[in-house]
């Protein structure tokens, strides 16, 4: 029987796998001006970048659940692992744009493994009364690793932010294979069948909610690059700083999340999520100082991460059987309506960006009263 080391090793290889794929998330969008420049293209045609990642990121996800019926967890992660560095190497050495949207499909489909074998890896293996906090550690990675890749993008030559997590990918598989582990030698026992589990009435409104949520919000964040560049005429290094600043409130709603999911349920977490971010989302409709507009921010990062760990403990929550699926089906939902989001914003955010945020955050205002009927109360 696997031991408590061997639980902490396979929570530390997730943990590590969520941060090397997230170390160039945030990077990406504040570089995208940068891009831009160097490649002599306008901001809005290198902006193709976000959603080429994200749509591939969403299918990619999906087959994750099906492989490990046939393939054991360690197996799995490292194939996708070797994919994601081969795929960052290739956008990190790209002279054209076609070359650094095909690498960024690599990307997307293969860091698509990461957050659906830790969120199944969690709720198989660890018990129900701490998943909030495992959860919340294991999304709090992502946001240590974007502020390192900020940092190295505001100081830094822009492949630099492929290159790292290119040399990062190559770890996983080489201490999996290395450090023998029971339970990422194992593979999923059960049937996958994602209509099965979408025609389920408490996991389809659940989806509803993590799908139209997430539409909204990547019709907000992915411009956070381009709109400080094109309204407040930030630079290189002051846009890295204010994506930190969004980073740091990030880490810190997802703790925060995490001990309200545990404590105060799921559904309180999630209402406070929404609402917070509604308001904070509406306020950019204003123009501000610098230390306004980081506070903005900032409290949009937090809420909606406060938001984020609570649908996402309860995703940790359904059955065993169910599981592997959903955990699938979550990033697929919120990859692909969020490259949707952004890709139909992109027509809005050209006319105005300050009122296009400011509808969008009365639109999630509207959703915070189907909070109640979406997630389930207890």
């Amino acid at each position: 029987m696997p031991g408590d080391n061997d639980k902490r090793f396979v929570y530390a290889v997730i943990c590590f796998g969520c941060l090397t794929i997230s170390f160039n998330v945030a990077s990406v969008a504040a570089l995208v001006p940068v891009i831009g420049a160097e490649l002599k293209l306008p901001d809005f045609l290198v902006a193709k970048i976000i959603p080429y990642y994200l749509i591939p990121y969403g299918f990619g996800a999906l087959i994750y659940a099906p492989l490990t019926r046939y393939l054991s967890y360690r197996v799995v992660y490292c194939l996708a692992m070797l994919v994601y560095s081969i795929s960052c190497y290739l956008c990190g050495q790209a002279q054209q744009l076609e070359t650094l949207l095909i690498g960024r499909i690599g990307m997307g489909v293969s860091a698509a493994s990461a957050i659906p074998l830790g969120l199944m890896l969690i709720g198989d293996f660890f018990p129900k009364e701490i998943r909030g906090r495992l959860v919340g550690v294991f999304f709090s990675c992502a946001f240590v690793a974007s502020i390192a890749g900020l940092l190295v993008a505001g100081v830094l030559n822009w492949p630099w932010v492929f290159y790292i997590p290119a040399m990062l990918g190559l770890v996983i598989p080489i201490i999996s294979v290395l450090i023998p582990s029971v339970l990422l030698g194992k593979k999923h026992i059960g049937h996958i069948n994602y209509f099965r589990a979408l025609r389920q009435r408490s996991v389809g409104k659940v989806f509803l909610f993590i799908f139209i949520i997430s539409f909204l919000y990547h019709g907000v964040h992915k411009w956070y690059g381009v709109y400080l560049k094109q309204i407040y005429a930030f630079d290189k290094l002051t846009i890295s700083f204010f994506f930190i600043l969004t980073v740091i409130g990030g880490m810190l709603g997802q703790l925060t999340g995490g001990v309200l999911s545990d404590k105060q349920g799921r559904y309180k977490t999630c209402l406070i999520g929404i609402i917070g971010l509604a308001g904070a989302v509406c306020l950019l409709k204003g123009y501000y100082p610098k230390i306004i507009l980081g506070s903005i921010l900032f409290l949009i990062s937090l809420f909606w991460t406060i938001g984020h760990n609570g649908i996402s403990t309860v995703l940790t929550d359904f059955s065993h059987e169910d599981r592997p699926v959903i955990a699938s089906l979550n990033s697929a939902v919120r990859f692909i309506s969020g490259g949707l989001g952004f890709y139909v914003s992109s027509f809005f955010v050209e006319q105005s960006f300050g009122l296009t945020f400011f509808v969008i955050g009365l639109m999630l205002f509207g959703l915070s009263f189907f909070v109640r009927k979406i997630v389930p109360s207890s």
